[in-house]
């Protein structure tokens, strides 16, 4: 008769220590965390931190300044493609800003970079569209004419690779010395 109460206490021995086991380890999990109650997109994004696009360097009278649209969705430049843009204020940045937003193009609203439009600083540009892997300008020729105060340039589009991507490519500058010119790009 022992031998089955040592059989048994045996059991129940093994019995406690697994549930001491289940308790503790049910003990030191942490509560699920509750998922946050979903706020509202802001209105308009912010660059990531620490991340300022800036103007880079040109050989020609402007500075690059594609930057100014890098927060343009595809869908907007695609549909503004082979238009010539001047924009000669904040102002009008703003309501460029506005348009591609209120277009309804973008899944959600631009980022807008700023640009530095003292001592008669103007934004020009064209986006244009192309297929392959990738694409370019080329500045073929630029014609300044201060008579007529009309400023050419003279672009080539280069498409790269064998792909079957459409493309659509920035060449945005800023520009002095031409405030009131008519400004345009063609694109070959």
């Amino acid at each position: 008769m022992r031998v089955k109460e040592r059989g048994h206490a045996g059991y129940a021995l093994v019995l406690c220590f697994v549930l001491f086991l289940l308790a503790a380890c049910s003990r030191d999990f942490p509560p699920t965390p509750t998922q946050p109650p979903p706020t509202a997109a802001p209105d308009q994004p912010e660059p990531a931190p620490g991340i300022t696009p800036s103007p880079t360097t040109s050989p020609y009278p402007w500075t690059d300044e594609n930057h100014v649209m890098s927060g343009l969705c595809f869908e907007s430049v695609y549909d503004a493609a082979g238009k010539t843009f001047v924009i000669r204020s904040p102002e009008a940045l703003e309501g460029f800003y506005d348009l591609a937003d209120n277009s309804q193009l973008c899944r959600q609203p631009v980022t807008r970079y700023p640009f530095d439009f003292s001592n008669g600083r103007i934004l020009a540009g064209i986006w244009s569209r192309g297929e392959g892997c990738s694409a370019y300008h080329v500045v073929d020729n630029v014609v300044r004419d201060d008579t007529a105060r009309t400023f050419f340039i003279f672009l080539r589009l280069v498409e790269v690779g064998d792909c079957t991507y459409e493309l659509v490519r920035p060449f945005w500058i800023g520009m002095s010395g031409i405030t009131d010119y008519e400004i345009q790009f063609v694109v070959e």
